[in-house]
């Protein structure tokens, strides 16, 4: 099994982790932690982990692969940390939080011979075929809304005044770059790049987007994306063509989603277990450090790319 590292002890790496029992492909051998009471708490609930406070001595320790869950801010300069050790690395959204940085890692880890991909659950899903196979059923495209619009769990400590690093743009957080760059993959991922963007946010009072909308604009439709953390969104996402109708339940999953034609659903994807939906990215993961499944990488590496260029557009239209 290959050696795998930790970086990050939120509920994401929870359920990252469940996903790494269910593949049997990884060792779960070691975590850092700012502080070693923290680490230890957290890697007590796996077994005698050893706990790092010190990111070289990790890297050092003989891990193999290293997953990434810390703040946004922290994500590339302890991605290029690792890959400079030729450590695999898996980091959670944003891979980075610009365009020039990821290429300057995806270049680093080319020349190391290892793996660096984005951990991003719709690109590596069971649904992921699905939806598009059934994207060639509805004929010419005529519109598209992709949302992600889910209340945050921290949103009333946070309006109580106590810190969350998903709202603090010094950590590199806010609502783009949390929810709505699942919205960005899957324009990037079903329609390509667009012809434009155009974009608007909203603030909260230390000037952390709270919601967002973009618009991508194709040769002869339009995308509209919606994103927002201090609400919760009750419709789900459309693609409309001529010949019928897409229903998305979670953008953020490629699930529950059904095909309508003349106004009669004809398929249906089921909504999953989030550690079911992310074991496709762990076993991606696996397969790209074992040499397999290369083409895969270089596609996914490709979208990744693209995704990030629109996810600088985006910042530029708010500025």
């Amino acid at each position: 099994m290959i050696k795998l590292g930790i970086i990050g002890t939120s509920r994401i790496t929870d359920e990252f982790l469940s996903a790494v029992f269910l593949t049997k492909r990884f060792e779960f051998s070691a975590i850092y932690s700012r502080t070693l009471q923290k680490g230890a708490d957290f890697a007590k609930k796996y077994g005698d982990i050893p706990v790092y406070t010190d990111m070289v001595k990790m890297a050092e320790s003989g891990i193999e692969a290293v997953y990434i869950a810390s703040p946004n801010s922290c994500h590339y300069s302890q991605s290029k940390l690792f890959l400079e050790k030729q450590i695999n690395v898996i980091c959670e959204k944003p891979i980075t939080c610009s365009l020039s940085r990821y290429e300057e890692l995806k270049a680093l880890a080319d020349k190391n011979h290892v793996i660096y991909m984005e951990a991003i659950m719709s690109m590596y899903c069971d649904g992921y075929e699905f939806l598009h196979n059934v994207l060639n059923h509805i004929g010419k495209l005529a519109m598209a809304r992709l949302d992600f619009c889910q209340r945050s769990s921290r949103l009333d400590d946070f309006n109580k005044g106590i810190p969350q690093n998903i709202f603090d743009t010094k950590l590199g957080g806010g609502t783009l770059m949390d929810l709505g760059v699942y919205c960005v993959y899957s324009a990037v991922d079903l329609f390509g790049l667009p012809n434009k963007i155009s974009a608007h946010a909203s603030y909260f009072n230390n000037g952390c987007d709270c919601a967002g909308t973009s618009i991508f604009s194709y040769h002869d439709f339009q995308v509209i994306l919606t994103y927002c953390k201090n609400g919760q969104s009750m419709v789900h996402s459309e693609i409309i063509g001529e010949n019928g109708t897409i229903v998305i339940e979670s953008i953020s999953q490629y699930a529950g989603i059904r095909l309508f034609v003349d106004g009669k659903e004809q398929s249906y994807y089921p909504i999953c277990e989030k550690k079911q939906v992310m074991m496709g990215e762990v076993n991606a993961f696996a397969d790209f450090i074992k040499g397999e499944k290369l083409e895969v990488y270089a596609e996914k590496s490709e979208i990744c790319g693209n995704v990030h260029h629109c996810m600088d557009m985006i910042k530029e239209c708010l500025k």
